[in-house]
């Protein structure tokens, strides 16, 4: 599927020989997603391909492991999206774009969302809207912001704010979930590790989960960059 992406977009008009098409393994303690266990608290691999052409498009597609609700054993997600960069003064940038995810054996998880931003070198924002959040029946709008501060020419500062709100409100949950994480990233080449702290202020029931996820923990992950 990643391929296929990548193959169609380079056939569209405009693409030249400055487009860009990137790729990344990554293998972590957890797949946190939006401060939520998509893995039961157990350990993901995970595998994307990025491409960006000279002109303002991009596009991505992800392939994740996860182990929701009722899963006796790891089952996968893919993840595509696609969208528009445009660069504004002063350095910034603004997108606007959609994202799919996929659930191949339980397509009633499968969800949409779209989204705008602005990126800058050491932060971005972003805002989701989902008119049927992991096929549960409820609208998010989902606001992150994230900062990246380099310490030197290896370390970096790592952090992140989130906020999901959800209509209607689900059963015993709560209209408004905050997510957090702060850590510390490393560059080794091609090679990067992050290690950092993830945490919500109570327990989101817009989850296909087995459980209550939990409210923080700690996550180690280990990336490749190709």
């Amino acid at each position: 599927m990643r391929h296929v992406v990548v193959a169609l977009l380079a056939l569209l008009p405009g693409c030249n020989a400055l487009a860009q098409v990137s790729a990344q393994v990554n293998v972590a303690s957890d797949y946190v997603f939006r401060g939520v266990s998509l893995t039961d608290n157990r350990p993901a691999a995970a595998a994307e391909v990025n491409y960006d052409s000279s002109i303002g498009w991009f596009a991505g597609a992800q392939i994740s492991q996860t182990r929701l609700y009722a899963e006796s054993h790891a089952e996968p997600e893919f993840v595509v999206d696609a969208g528009y960069a445009y660069t504004l003064g002063s350095g910034l940038t603004l997108e606007a774009g959609a994202t799919y995810s996929i659930f191949p054996n339980f397509t009633f998880w499968n969800y949409h969302e779209t989204f705008v931003g602005l990126l800058a070198q050491s932060w971005n924002a972003r805002l989701y809207y989902a008119p049927d959040y992991f096929g549960r029946g409820g609208r998010t709008l989902y606001v992150e912001f994230n900062y990246v501060h380099a310490l030197d020419e290896r370390f970096r500062l790592l952090a992140h704010l989130g906020a999901l709100r959800s209509t209607p409100v689900p059963v015993e949950g709560h209209a408004r979930t905050l997510d957090a994480s702060l850590g510390i990233g490393a560059k080794f080449g091609n090679g990067s590790i992050e290690f950092k702290r993830v945490a919500t202020d109570h327990a989101s029931y817009l989850y296909p989960l087995a459980a209550a996820a939990d409210r923080g923990e700690w996550v180690l992950s280990l990336s490749y960059a190709y």
